[in-house]
This record gives C-alpha cells, structure tokens and sequence, in this order.
C-alpha cells in the first residue's frame, strides 16, 4: 500500500483536477471488478485535453492518475502506452531526491497498467459503442446456433473484452453447446484464471443468463 509523502501530491488529493470531476453517468467503467474505475478522457486531434474519472480507488492511486491526466495533458494520447508508474510518482516529488509515494509495490504497477493501457482505448470504444445484446432477439438460450456463435464472437471481440485481457492473448470462441462455451483463452496462472472468471462473469451481465457456462480450452 503506498504512503503518500510529498506536499504536492497531498495537495492533489485534496483539490483534484480529475478526480470525481463528473458524475459517473457521464463516464465509462472499466470493465470487470477487479479495479473500480471509471473514467473518460477528451481529446483534441490525437492530443489529451482533459482526463476525468472516479471509483473506490485508494489514496495513493488517485494521485499516480491524477499526475497521469497532467502529464498527458497537450500530448499525443499514444505516450498512454509508454507512460510508467515510476514517472508518474516522480511527478509528484518536491525534491526529485525524495520519493513522493513510498511503498509502491508490483500490485500498484500492475493496476496503473491496466487503467492507462484502458484509456488509451477509450476514444475508440466511445466512437464505436460497447457491445450490447439487445432484448429485441429474446433469450440468448433461445437463439439459433449461428446466431449465438455470432453474437458470441461479436463479444469476445468487443473492447469490454479486450481491455480486460489489457494486451494479453485475448480469447477466442472455439465452440458452443447450448449454454456452454467453449473459449481458448491463458489459463495457466492463478492470475489468468481469474480473468477468465472475470469473463464469465462479464458474460452472464451482458446475455442476462445466469446458467451460460464459460469453458476454458487449451
């Protein structure tokens, strides 16, 4: 857990220029629960004008985005991709001989990762609009077997998806068979396992099933 030290990054937290600035109905979610965030970010060409965004985050995370969201200011929004932890905290020093936020581990590198590497997308997946599986074609259950192989693809392809695996091999629709789903996705970490039960989960919201069954294959 992180320990903020710096006068300018307790400064931060307690006047944001980012931080819950917007009501969440006007911000996007990131998808899953394993981070609870949600955020938005305008652009002006390719270049960041403003970030915006809220969630049950700690302390020390709200200022490492905060320093993100003036970092990015004015600057082409791909840096998102490069854009680390380490500087971000250096943002937010006084003295560049002294840390800012002590006690970051490889947990808070990992969750900056995912939320920056999300971002960067966001713009696309505003554009485009999420997926959604309209009531208008009734229960998924009920569908044709071309139609959930469609659907299912549509998706496994979709940025909600593809920002949850954040850069990894994303999963791929191998078969289907009634309500099991067969999907080639990394399973081998306790960590890849838990993104596959994030899917599932994510599957369940979205089709309003709770007996469609999300079926790991190598």
């Amino acid at each position: 857990m992180g320990d903020i030290k710096s006068k300018r990054a307790k400064e931060l937290l307690l006047r944001p220029h980012s931080y819950q600035t917007r009501p969440l109905s006007q911000l996007r979610k990131y998808p899953g629960s394993m981070i609870d965030f949600y955020g938005v970010i305008e652009l002006e060409g390719k270049n960041v004008k403003n970030l915006s965004f809220a969630g049950n985050l700690p302390d020390h995370m709200i200022v490492l985005i905060e320093s993100a969201g003036e970092i990015m200011k004015n600057r082409s929004i791909d840096l998102l991709d490069s854009l680390s932890l380490r500087e971000c905290e250096a943002y937010l020093r006084d003295k560049n001989s002294q840390a800012a936020i002590e006690n970051l581990d490889s947990e808070d590198d990992e969750s900056l990762k995912k939320i920056l590497y999300w971002l960067k997308r966001l713009p696309r997946e505003m554009a485009g609009g999420p997926y959604e599986f309209s009531s208008e074609k009734g229960r998924f259950a009920d569908l044709k077997l071309v139609d959930k192989v469609r659907e299912l693809k549509a998706f496994l392809a979709s940025f909600e998806v593809q920002s949850l695996y954040s850069g990894r091999l994303g999963p791929e629709l191998v078969d289907v068979d009634g309500l099991m789903v067969f999907v080639s996705a990394p399973y081998s970490s306790s960590e890849e396992k838990g993104l596959f039960e994030e899917l599932h989960l994510l599957a369940v919201a979205t089709y309003q099933d709770e007996n469609i069954n999300f079926i790991p294959e190598a």
